[in-house]
Order: C-alpha cells, then structure tokens, then sequence
C-alpha cells in the first residue's frame, strides 16, 4: 500500500494507516487467494493522448505518441519506481519501440497494489459519499487487476468508537470494487479454465460500450430479464432488470433464498454512476455489504465471495463468509417478484410482512428490531413531497392515509425500489453523532438518568420487543420515554435456555412470547416494564422444548420497590435517631449557657 494525505488530522490519518486498512487488508488476504501470483508488479505509464496500443503476442501496452509527464492511479501520482519504462508507437503504429528510461525495481512479492488517499476531491461533494475506489490496471495474461486506488473523504472519516465498524466494512467494500466486483471489469471475467467468458477483438480487448463507457459484457456474464411486477391498484407491471449469471454466483444465490428457478442474481438498478450495475440489489439483499449504500450491519455473503471466484482470478475461502439473514429461504416470490406482492400475500395470512415492514413513521417514534434482532430499528416507510413512480407504488391502503395520497409512500432507500424495512438509526446533538442503535456496540449505553427502559448494550446483547413502554419511579414522580417498543438487553444461553438480564436480575424465557414483568432499581429509580421473550433458537445453540414457565417465576421479581422516605420502617428508624440524639442536644445546650 501507498499513502497519500494533505492536511489530515493526526487521529484520522492514525485510524487510517494503522487499524482501517492493516485490518481491511488482513481480511481480504485470507478470504481471496489470487489463482496466478504476479510475483512482482510494475505498472505500465500513462499516455499524453490517452490512446493506447497492443501487438499481437506482446504484454505491454504502447503509447500513441508520448508518454505522459506522470501516472496516475486514481488522484494519486504513481512513483517512477513502480513504472515500466516508457513504450510508444508512431507512424499510425508502424514504428513501436521503448524510450527513456529503463524498467524500474517495481513491487516485488505482490499481487495487487493500493494507493490509498485521503483527499477533498469534487466526487467528495456529493451527498453521503464516505470513499471511492476502481482499479487502475490489468496485468497482461489475465486481465486480473494489479492496481487500484481507494480515496477516503476527509470530512466524513469518524474517528468515534461507535463508527468504526461501519468504517472498516466500507474500507473492505471500496477495495472488492477495485479488485473486481465492477461493471468496467465484467467483460473480463474468465471461466473456470482461465478462458474470457467474453469474446475479444485482436488487440485483447472486448468491443466498447460508448454509452456505458465500459467494455461490454457478454451474456455469459450479464443478462437482462424482465419480471411481473405487481403495483396499487391490481395492476401488473413489466419490471427491467440486468442479472449476473455466472456459475457460483447463481448456485450461491438459489442456496440463499431457496429458488431453485433463480437465473442469477439482481445487480442494482438505481442511483446513477458508480452504484447502477456496480452493486448488488439493495431489495434483495439488504445489508450484504456489497450493495449501494451502508444502512445497518453489513456482512459480506456468500453470494459475494462466490462473484470474486468467478472472475476466474480469485479462489474464495468460504469460511469468511459472514451469515446474510435477509431473505434467506424466503423463497422465489420473495426474489422474483415485488414487496407488494410479499407484503399482501403476507397479510392475507395473517402473517408478519418481515423483512419489509408497513407501519409509517411517526413521532414519538414506534421502536421495533432489525431483522436478526441485533439493533433497535424504525420502519423507514415514509411520505415524499412528490408521488412515487407507478412502478414503486405499493400500498393499497395505510393505516390513516387518504386513498388519494398513498401514491407518496414508500420506503425511504430509493435503491432498494421505495421498499419500506426496519432500519437501525443514530441520535444525534446539534448535528453531531451520539450513539448508534446497534446493541453490541458498549459505546452506545445511554446516560444512567436518560436509560428508561434499563437496557444493557453490549457485546451479549440484542433487541427485545417492549409489550408497553417502560416506566421510572421515583416516590410520587413518574416518568416516560415517548419513543418505546423495544430496546436492549444482555442475554446468556444454558441448557435451561435463553436467559434476559435487567441490571442483575436474571429472566428465564420457557417459550417464545413469553411476557416478563421487569421491575428492578437503578440509579435510585424503579424502573417498571415488559419485555417479550424472543425465540431461543434466535439466540442458543441448544434449547431445550417450550414449556410454560412456572406460576410463580415472575411472582418474585415485581414484588414493589419502595425508595420513598415516606416508608414505614424508615420513619421508625428516623425516630429511634431523633430519640438517641435529643440527650446528647439538651447537654450541649446547658454547657453553651453555663
């Protein structure tokens, strides 16, 4: 790796050199194992013309001209130690030599190398873009990248505890770009047999999409397809998507959602340049880290790990997967067809809608869990100023909303088609990051006098649906927190099952629903609540059969907290003092007038 920083804060340039990338780097490294080592990479030189020229048989790539003054990777300057000498062609390529300088040393013992930036270029003005990467270029016998570049904006680095997970995964996203998850590098994806899975012209090179400004893909690689795609009003629309279809991805994606009829796997169909194509489908697989924008957890799937072994460039070890609960086993409806129709069909049973969600956002806001119950969330479905396009118009009726504006609902992630689902969230102060709602991250414990529901965050804990809100005692004073409906809290597995901690009490859920009545004291308050037991298979290896818990296992633990001074035995108690003391007052007095 190459650094490059202008004026960047001593903590940031710190996190970036010493935990984001060293971390980053060691992960990929044991995930992704390169079929053919390089042994040592130098870089060909850009052209003043940018117009490049290959011969037939011979690996390097020739300047139309000159060479350029400098190379770039990216908004990096490559070192002249890492260029090969300069090679140009003239006379409309009928006279090709090497000029100036000899081949320098070049990077020995790599596959791959990486200029990392963290500079305020123009990309960095657009909205919520935290970093960026692409490669820069391919080594000669199988167009596997060698080069690429990573840029971080200066302005959206957090160095807050809280955040660095949400960092590190991104820093891991940004390089899978560059080493080949990308539209640009499609049309050189290789079969098991190292042979293009696109045809070629005889330079090496695939044909040219001048719209795209990629090289065109073949249908080997990438596909259109078009679905039945139910929208308001019983109306069936024709929906246009672009698929991947190479071999691992398609047998990786059927396992996951249990569609043995699944072509391939969606790519993302919106939000403009660098996300359109580059991404996986945000509707389908939600927080796979390899979609267009970090929205909770990310997790990088299988179904990832199997595109990286079918550019043909890369052997994936598959014990670094990390588990995708979105979608799995939902089944062929869930993936072919659009969250309408799982989300009526869903009602029509009686069912819940998960992982989408139906109930509008409010204030105070209605608090649930995301789908693998490892953060508090919202449903993100919401009204927008303008109506929605027909194709993402998918409620019939909401709760409280006139027919006539239900057209403005929807999800608020566009890229994942308007579905509305239950997403995590931050709090913030004056703009500034507090804490995140993730329940594993201790960072995010809440202030001792602001914890109405007593939850625990931490490394054991998950979210827990509330039954109603909780309340703070206090003698005569009550108090409320608006925003309820879950929260989070420490839990332990045994082979007597899932057990909830609140402060130090310990909860034994016999069966999932079950209610426990909470009343514990914290901080000179009485906190008062009920939580809902969760599924112990959601949590434990081993769980023993439901049963209904015993009649008295909750007796002992609501029984009532008095911390008022009004309390009996404290009014006795203050008496017999006030008794012992009075001698010794009546003594002091006769000394003071004597």
């Amino acid at each position: 790796m190459a650094f490059l920083f202008h004026r960047l804060l001593p903590e940031k340039r710190h996190l970036i050199k010493n935990k984001l990338f060293p971390q980053a780097i060691s992960y990929l490294e044991k995930t992704f194992q390169v079929q053919k080592p390089t042994g040592t990479v130098l870089l060909s030189r850009q052209c003043v013309t940018n117009q490049y020229l290959r011969k037939k048989d011979d690996p390097h790539r020739y300047c139309r001209g000159a060479c350029a003054e400098h190379t770039r990777c990216g908004p990096v300057i490559v070192p002249e130690e890492h260029l090969q000498q300069c090679r140009v062609c003239r006379d409309n390529g009928g006279l090709c030599g090497p000029v100036g300088e000899a081949d320098q040393e070049g990077i020995r013992d790599t596959d791959f190398v990486l200029y990392v930036s963290a500079l305020t270029t123009e990309r960095c003005g657009q909205e919520n873009i935290i970093a960026y990467a692409a490669y820069c270029q391919l080594e000669a016998d199988m167009d596997r990248p060698i080069a690429g570049y990573a840029n971080l904006c200066p302005n959206m680095i957090s160095t807050q505890a809280q955040e660095f997970v949400g960092m590190l995964s991104t820093v891991k996203h940004e390089i899978i770009h560059a080493l080949g998850f990308s539209a640009g590098l499609f049309a050189f994806y290789r079969d098991s047999d190292g042979n293009p899975l696109t045809a070629r012209y005889a330079s090496g090179l695939p044909p040219f999409n001048e719209s795209l400004g990629v090289y065109q893909w073949s249908n080997k690689v990438v596909r259109k397809a078009v679905r039945l795609w139910d929208v308001r009003g019983n109306k069936i629309l024709h929906h246009n998507i672009f698929l991947l279809i190479t071999p691992k991805v398609i047998e990786e994606a059927r396992k996951h959602f249990d569609c043995p009829i699944l072509e391939g796997m969606e790519l993302e169909n919106q939000g403009g340049m660098g996300t359109e194509l580059n991404h996986w489908e945000k509707r389908l697989l939600e927080n796979e880290a390899m979609t267009g924008s970090h929205t909770q957890n990310r997790v990088f799937s299988r179904i990832t790990l199997a595109l990286m072994e079918d550019t043909g460039w890369y052997k994936a070890n598959y014990s670094m997967a990390e588990k995708l609960d979105w979608g799995r086993g939902k089944g062929c409806d869930f993936v072919m067809k659009s969250c309408k129709f799982w989300i009526d069909h869903r009602r029509k049973k009686k069912e819940l809608v998960a992982p989408y969600c139906d109930t509008l956002r409010s204030n105070p806001l209605q608090l649930t869990c995301r789908q693998d119950h490892r953060a508090v969330a919202v449903c993100n479905l919401q009204k927008f100023s303008q109506q929605l396009p027909q194709e993402y118009q998918y409620f019939d009726s909401l709760y409280g909303v006139p027919q006539e504006d239900l057209p403005y609902y929807g999800g608020s992630v566009e890229i994942a088609d308007y579905c509305p689902f239950s997403q995590e969230f931050s709090w913030h102060l004056s703009g500034e990051f507090q804490r995140s709602s993730d329940c594993r991250i201790l960072e995010n414990q809440p202030d001792p006098f602001k914890n109405y529901g007593a939850e625990k965050y931490g490394p054991n804990s998950v979210c827990l649906i509330q039954k109603s809100a909780f309340v703070m005692e206090q003698c005569r004073r009550k108090l409320s927190y608006p925003d309820w409906g879950s929260g989070c809290y420490q839990v332990s597995c045994s082979p007597r099952g899932l057990t909830v901690w609140v402060k130090d009490m310990a909860y034994l859920c016999s069966h999932s629903g079950q209610i426990l009545m909470v009343n514990i004291q914290m901080n000179g308050w009485v906190h008062i609540g009920n939580l809902i037991c969760p599924a112990c298979s959601d949590f434990c290896d081993f769980c023993p059969p439901e049963q209904e818990p015993p009649p008295i296992a909750n007796l002992t633990r609501v029984a009532s907290i008095d911390l008022c001074s009004c309390s009996p035995s404290l009014v006795v108690t203050l008496w017999l003092l006030m008794a012992n003391l009075l001698p010794l007052l009546a003594g002091f007095l006769l000394c003071a007038w004597s």
